[in-house]
């Protein structure tokens, strides 16, 4: 229709530019007799136009089609107002098409909630800051992309189907495979996946896709939810947490947070240097019973509400109960705990790091207490995997694994304290 259009963003920011062919949305609009004056804008930006009586073609015809919201495609030259402001004096216009509903004022916004959540197309359409936190999210993840890749990981995908929910402590979704006349599961999370591949010979992986959880709602959970997943070959938790350091810090360095530090709800977030604090110290802290003394659903609980809301600024939590996590390796000095940790930040878990099990007999044992558990009711307890176990027999390499919560991410960069905030179709009731 109209090939190599301008970028508003461009146009607004380069001084040398002297002419202009654009297409975009009406935001705004003044007739004045014999010159109008509107502004266009996109996702990026916004630049005033003026269209003029004896300068613009068909001027008449053409305002008298203009409403806001409808897109035009304009040709003409940089133009200054008498205010000084840069503005594009356009030679012709075209009225490209009319919405059949008005769209919000620039001025107002969309003040109902419930509708800025259902149709975020309505903010973003006339709110640059709104439409600035989804350009974020974008590089925020094709930037974790390049930068695995420049570090020689492989992306792969794994299944969303599964036979069995594994991978993670969960309730998950369930639907029905008419064709095989069975039920399948919408994968929890792609760990068990991953570590088959590692089996198969890939030392470096990672995946960057959709998990779903049937769990509940609130501003850190969504059902369907963003996670990316690294796992490397020959390498223990912390090979993991020290290579995660270079990655978070090369990944903030990029993304324009050149300090290492970014703000958020009122407290600057400093990853320069995050501390390490043991799990069980945090229960002692507090002057908590020990986690040890708990099932691994009450120590969970006790660390979420009680323990997790108060660690703001960064912070590496290690070193856990091994009842707690069935699928990471026990540490070699003491079996009673596993080498994992988690990094918090702003009272919410962002990563979540295991040595992992790679002995197939005390993986099976494990599941099957995990299956033992389901059967008697609990309905976030592991299904027994026959497929990963079988895998596990062949032989998996030592190997660390990392989950990093993509959404969670992009909130604490975005400033942002809900993750219905960063996501365009958050799922609603």
């Amino acid at each position: 229709m109209h090939q190599n259009n301008d970028s508003i963003k461009n146009l607004v920011e380069t001084s040398n530019w002297e002419s202009a062919n654009l297409a975009a949305r009406v935001v705004s609009f003044r007739k004045m007799g014999n010159i109008s004056f509107l502004h266009l804008q996109n996702s990026e930006s916004k630049i005033q136009i003026v269209l003029k009586n004896g300068v613009t073609e068909d001027y008449k015809s053409t305002v008298s089609q203009i409403i806001i919201g409808c897109h035009i495609h304009i040709c003409g030259v940089i133009w200054y107002t008498s205010t000084g402001e840069k503005s594009i004096l356009a030679h012709q216009a075209k009225v490209l098409n009319r919405p059949m509903r008005g769209i919000p004022s620039t001025f107002y916004g969309v003040s109902d909630d419930e509708v800025r959540l259902r149709k975020r197309y309505l903010e973003t359409s006339i709110d640059l800051e709104a439409a600035a936190i989804f350009r974020l999210r974008s590089k925020v993840i094709s930037t974790i992309r390049q930068i695995l890749t420049e570090d020689d990981y492989l992306e792969v995908d794994t299944p969303m189907l599964t036979a069995q929910a594994s991978g993670a402590i969960a309730r998950p979704f369930v639907t029905h495979h008419n064709a095989l006349d069975k039920d399948l599961y919408l994968r929890i999370a792609p760990e068990t996946h991953l570590k088959m591949m590692m089996v198969g010979g890939f030392d470096k992986i990672f995946e960057l896709n959709k998990s779903f959880r049937n769990e509940g709602l609130d501003r850190s959970h969504l059902q369907e939810f963003n996670s990316m997943e690294w796992y490397r070959a020959y390498a223990d938790y912390q090979d993991n947490k020290e290579y995660f350091g270079n990655f978070i810090a090369g990944l903030l360095w990029r993304l324009g947070f050149d300090a290492r530090s970014v703000e958020w709800d009122g407290v600057t977030l400093d990853f320069n240097i995050i501390p390490t604090v043991k799990y069980r110290e945090l229960f002692s802290r507090a002057g908590l019973p020990s986690p040890d003394s708990m099932s691994a659903s009450d120590a969970d609980e006790i660390f979420k509400k009680k323990i997790r809301p108060t660690l703001i600024q960064p912070i590496y939590v290690e070193d856990y109960p091994a009842h707690m996590s069935p699928m990471a390796a026990r540490k070699a000095d003491d079996p009673n705990t596993v080498e994992q940790w988690q990094l918090i930040v702003g009272g919410w878990e962002i990563v979540k790091c295991y040595t992992e099990l790679v002995d197939p007999v005390l993986q099976r044992t494990l599941l099957e207490e995990q299956a033992t558990q389901k059967a008697g009711g609990d309905e976030e307890a592991m299904m027994l995997d026959e497929g990963f176990l079988e895998a596990l027999e062949y032989g998996c390499p030592p190997c660390s694994g990392l989950g990093l919560g993509v959404e969670r991410l992009i909130c604490i960069l975005a400033n942002k304290k809900s993750l219905r905030e960063v996501t365009f179709f958050p799922m609603m009731g």
